[in-house]
């Protein structure tokens, strides 16, 4: 097995790992748990949430609407097979068409082993769990992020092996 190298980017007075955007929770998350939305300057809420690659716990199975991935597809249908289901008007999923307005879509199972997948963030600050409910609203250079900076390499090499074993391989 290779191993590749990778070059964070180290800078500041303390060493702050500065080329990963921050971590900021999912509108999903915010309103699942009575927390402020983040917002566009005109006030609406922002309607997509930022994506990062996360492992799942568990395996989950999604279903997926034929056709969606690119606005050509559909032009091309003749190309691809079957879809692996329909789901009806009440969201339940069927190996046959029940009626006319029923969503061709593919099924897919996706397993921890699979690898990280992009999806929302759903950790909160600490504020939030202990009832300070936004305790801060979202500013705008972190938006309310869970973690604006990584620690510094001389903090983070004393907290994890993993740190100690990565700064020692810069430095070499």
């Amino acid at each position: 097995m290779t191993c590749k190298n990778r070059v964070p980017h180290l800078a500041g007075p303390n060493a702050t790992i500065q080329n990963t955007p921050p971590l900021v929770t999912s509108n999903n998350a915010r309103a699942k748990h009575n927390l402020l939305l983040l917002t566009h300057p005109d006030g609406t809420p922002a309607r997509f949430d930022v994506l990062r690659p996360q492992r799942l716990a568990t395996p989950v199975t999604v279903y997926v609407e034929q056709f969606s991935a690119h606005p050509l597809e559909a032009d091309a249908a003749e190309l691809y097979g079957p879809p692996d289901g329909f789901i009806d008007h009440d969201g339940h999923v069927h190996k046959e068409r029940q009626s006319a307005g029923d969503k061709p879509v593919y099924e897919i199972e996706l397993r921890p082993r699979t690898g990280f997948i992009h999806c929302p963030i759903w950790q909160r600050r600490r504020t939030a769990l202990l009832g300070r409910r936004n305790v801060r609203s979202p500013t705008p250079r972190g938006k309310g992020a869970a973690r604006l900076f990584f620690p510094t390499a001389r903090v983070a090499s004393r907290r994890s092996t993993g740190c100690r074993s990565a700064i020692r391989a810069l430095e070499t």
